[in-house]
């Protein structure tokens, strides 16, 4: 009867890291919808993809399927909220090719994450993103208008010491989230991509009404009620695992995120693409 239970048991391990690792290779859409007050709902909201934590990933031949997916949601522009390369440089091909073919899409913005700035190809990266016609946010801001809307799109680059283990402590403020990236605009609405949701509190200060984030994956693994299981700082159950936050008027989306890095594996927990549609 033991060995009977053993035998089960190992099956069923077996089974569990069979669906964690072919959940990588399915993908799914989340939608997202913000409402600014006394907005006409009646109008056509702004719709923003939002992808992070590629690493290097495919889903379909060159990322087809992909592509394909991003396309049947129409958006007005695309949100890149870093990770999408490893910092040793694994993945600069396919996302070149990728962000290549969404621009045939629609605009895409692009912030890094923390792979990107330790890649020894960083410099290089950027600049041919932007050669490709990226508008690459390295601590920068951009505006534009879509029907009638003024946006800024900024992206946040933080410095690698920002990305720690639980254990350290560090207080990020808007002090010094100015001096990387100067003042929040107020003469429209403000996406910022920030690729780690840890800092929250301090981007809804500085003046945020929409953050893009990822870094967490989701979690790793999800269980029911309790959410994400561990974020890279090894914390257990973060705050921020993935969906929407809000703080005072400040929203957060989240993503699950697009592929793996250290742990292959996904439970509960599949790939996303992120959908926002902001009436405003």
């Amino acid at each position: 009867m033991i060995w009977l239970i053993v035998k089960i048991a190992i099956v069923l391990i077996i089974l569990l890291l069979i669906y964690g690792f072919a959940s990588n290779y399915f993908i799914t859409t989340e939608k997202y919808c913000i409402t600014v007050e006394n907005t006409n709902e009646k109008e056509l909201p702004i719709r923003i993809v939002m992808l992070a934590d590629l690493h290097g990933s495919r889903f379909g031949k060159d990322n087809n399927h992909l592509i394909q997916m991003i396309h049947q949601q129409s958006p007005d522009l695309i949100c890149v909220a870093g990770d999408m390369t490893v910092k040793n440089g694994m993945g600069i091909e396919e996302c070149m090719a990728l962000c290549y073919e969404l621009m045939k899409i629609c605009p895409v913005y692009y912030a890094p994450g923390n792979h990107e700035i330790r890649m020894p190809q960083w410099e290089t990266y950027g600049k041919r993103l932007k050669q490709l016609g990226v508008n690459w946010l390295d601590n920068q801001q951009m505006s534009l208008m879509i029907r009638g809307k003024k946006l800024h799109i900024c992206g946040l680059d933080l410095p690698e010491d920002w990305y720690h283990k639980f254990w350290k402590k560090c207080n990020f403020t808007v002090t010094d989230m100015r001096d990387m990236i100067g003042n929040a605009p107020t003469d429209g609405y403000t996406v910022l991509l920030a690729h780690n949701p840890e800092y929250f509190e301090t981007y809804a200060k500085w003046g945020a009404d929409l953050v893009c984030a990822g870094h967490v994956h989701g979690g790793i693994a999800r269980l029911p009620i309790l959410g994400g299981v561990i974020d890279p700082s090894l914390r257990l159950f973060p705050k921020y695992d993935a969906g929407r936050f809000e703080i005072d008027s400040s929203v957060m989306i989240l993503t699950r995120g697009l592929g793996t890095h250290h742990i292959r594996l996904r439970f509960f927990n599949v790939p996303e693409i992120s959908v926002i549609d902001l009436h405003l």
